[in-house]
């Protein structure tokens, strides 16, 4: 006796996000009398049937749409959907109607199963960064940021510091040479002139260290 035929055993999906997919099962009736056929789904949620039951004429084909609700976002299995479509078909007699023991094992000795898969195909799959972790790389990026701006800041803030107390060593060493030419025209050199060219020399010196450091900062800053 012929085999009632279900086609395809893989349900082929060309995955997209936010839009209907339509499948179709095929169910070839090769029997001299009518077939019932019911076909369940372990998502029930997630798929529309039409029919999910009927009648087949004798020796004739059926197609049954199976469409994929529109779906927000990919499925945690798309690479090995879980997802599965099972098909009941059994002879009816000649007026025998579709009833609540139609499809029950219990009851109908000639009841056959056929079982198809989901195989969802197409779209790649999204990065498999999470939204919170690039959240946190961004915080962090962010307090990197602003450390390295503060720092700058606080650079500048010495910088301008330095020139500040640069110009007021260059107007008292103008001032100490103003003083030596004068005792200098006075004939001689005082006391006094020695303790203000040793006074000179200490200044010349934290001029030249102060210079150093607005280097060293100014090349830092660029």
């Amino acid at each position: 006796m012929a085999e009632v035929e279900v086609k395809p055993t893989e349900l082929s999906f060309k995955f997209q996000l936010n839009k209907q997919l339509l499948a179709m099962i095929t169910i070839s009736n090769p029997h001299e009398t009518r077939l019932a056929f019911k076909i369940k789904t372990t998502a029930p949620k997630k798929y529309v049937v039409r029919p999910s039951s009927g009648v087949i004429d004798p020796k004739s084909p059926f197609s049954v749409q199976v469409i994929m609700q529109a779906q927000k976002e990919f499925p945690a299995d798309f690479q090995n959907c879980k997802d599965k479509f099972m098909v009941q078909t059994t002879p009816l007699a000649e007026a025998e109607e579709i009833g609540d023991s139609t499809f029950s094992k219990d009851s109908r000795a000639d009841l056959k199963e056929a079982k198809c898969r989901v195989v969802l195909d197409g779209a790649a799959l999204p990065s498999p960064v999470k939204e919170d972790e690039s959240e946190k790389a961004d915080i962090a990026g962010d307090t990197v940021l602003k450390s390295t701006v503060n720092d700058l800041a606080v650079a500048n803030s010495e910088t301008v510091s330095l020139k500040a107390g640069l110009d007021a060593l260059s107007k008292e060493r103008d001032e100490l040479r103003r003083k030596l030419d004068k005792l200098e025209l006075g004939g001689g050199k005082s006391s006094t002139a020695t303790e203000a060219s040793s006074k000179f020399q200490l200044n010349i010196v934290h001029i030249i260290i102060a210079a150093i450091l607005a280097f060293i900062i100014g090349s830092y800053l660029n």
